[in-house]
């Protein structure tokens, strides 16, 4: 069902969605005894809400200069068959002179703090100590730099916030090693789960006309319903979908989005045993 407000009919329930951001909600826990008292609805609101929020990481009181995460992949392997992609990571622009601390959001969670401090070179390069003379505007910094390595599904986003000490920087950044995604013409369409088993999903889009609303469709185990996206002066939307359907316990939702510019489409699996880490 999708989460933008627009009035749908089905055997799948809305829950309605608005895109703001609160920089003191970003580490509150979401499964807390708070949290227990809420109805399952506003739970999944809740967490939709705070999911947009950290991966659109706009301009605020602690990050007013719009600073955001770079992550370069620079390797993938791992064993037994499974991917373990690694990261180089980067916040360009961010003050050199502060001690930071790193925190990662995993769905399924809550936020946890990664042990250790972090340092920055100039370069915005994540380091695991402060940087030396020779280190200070350099891209490759040898073992002292920080490198992420994740395991993840298809379409699994692995959330980042950085905070300065001094607690008067948060920038949050947002990773999916194996995006669902589709490209055509100008546009992208992307589905990331919100959820381990993909309830509730993020949908997203780039490239559609500044500043109008464009309708796309999902099907969700032969159910079809059309919502539509609000894009932002920049041609970007975000919107949610709680996929299920009434009596069965799992199945595949198809997003499609047809303008006179592009046609994209990506599927996503839900439900039991959906999710699956590459």
């Amino acid at each position: 069902m999708a989460e933008n407000g627009a009035m749908l009919s089905s055997p799948r329930i809305t829950v309605v969605n608005s895109l703001s951001f609160f920089c003191l909600v970003l580490f509150l826990p979401f499964f807390s005894a708070q949290a227990a008292k809420r109805t399952k609805s506003e739970q999944v609101q809740d967490l939709l809400q705070r999911q947009m929020s950290w991966d659109e990481n706009p301009r605020n009181g602690k990050n007013p200069d719009g600073l955001h995460f770079q992550f370069f992949k620079i390797d993938e392997a791992g064993p037994s068959g499974k991917s373990l992609v690694t990261y180089r990571v980067y916040v360009p622009g961010i003050p050199v002179s502060k001690k930071y601390a790193l925190t990662v959001w995993r769905i399924g969670s809550n936020p946890r703090p990664i042990p250790g401090d972090i340092y920055v070179n100039g370069k915005g390069l994540l380091m695991g100590h402060k940087p030396n003379a020779g280190q200070e505007d350099s891209d490759f910094v040898g073992d002292d730099e920080l490198h992420l390595a994740v395991e993840a599904a298809q379409g699994e986003p692995i959330r980042y916030a950085l905070e300065s000490s001094d607690k008067q920087l948060l920038i949050a950044g947002t990773v999916v090693p194996f995006p669902l995604e589709d490209q055509g013409q100008g546009c992208r369409l992307e589905v990331r789960l919100a959820t381990l088993d993909a309830d509730a999903v993020l949908i997203s889009a780039d490239g559609l006309p500044a500043n109008a609303d464009v309708p796309f469709q999902l099907v969700s185990a032969g159910v079809t319903e059309t919502g539509s996206f609000h894009a932002d002066g920049q041609g970007h939307a975000v919107t949610t979908d709680l996929p299920f359907v009434a009596n069965l316990d799992s199945g595949s939702l198809r997003v499609t989005l047809v303008t006179k510019e592009c046609s994209t489409a990506v599927q996503v699996r839900w439900g039991k045993k959906s999710y699956l880490q590459r």
